[in-house]
């Protein structure tokens, strides 16, 4: 018991050297399993499928704004359309791209009947992806 006591105690010291030997290998080993480089694409011979019929991928059409000027008046882009030719362009639009989306605008002071018929136009068409924007009460300008 005697000798107990009059040892002294050392705190306890942790060796670091095997431990960063350790990462230096795994280090060393990691680098030379890697490939520095990129495949070749063509480096491998690869018969690819065939289809019948293969479109082309490319991104989305923008969506189509409709503005509805007065009853019956709407403009896409530069040009003013009544609602058959409405009907007509929007069909077209739906041929090229099956989920052609619109955002239909008009004036707050339209009547609801107004805007129904555009809404009616797009239905007729075929057209499905179809947005109201509006804007909160917080962003109008008072009177």
């Amino acid at each position: 018991m005697l000798a107990s006591r009059n040892q002294t105690d050392e705190p306890p010291v942790i060796n670091m050297t095997p431990m960063v030997d350790v990462i230096l290998c795994l280090l060393v080993f990691f680098m030379a399993a890697t490939r520095l480089y990129d495949w070749d694409e063509n480096e491998f011979v690869v018969n690819v499928p065939e289809v019948g019929e293969a479109a082309p991928i490319s991104a989305a059409p923008d969506d189509l704004v409709l503005t509805v000027l007065k009853p019956g008046t709407v403009v896409v882009g530069e040009a003013t359309y009544d609602l058959d030719q409405l009907v007509a362009l929007l069909r077209e639009a739906r041929n090229r791209y099956r989920n052609q989306g619109v955002v239909v605008r008009g004036d707050a002071a339209l009547r609801y009947q107004d805007m129904a018929d555009v809404l009616s136009a797009c239905d007729e068409a075929g057209i499905r992806n179809v947005r109201l924007p509006v804007r909160s009460r917080a962003e109008s300008p008072s009177p």
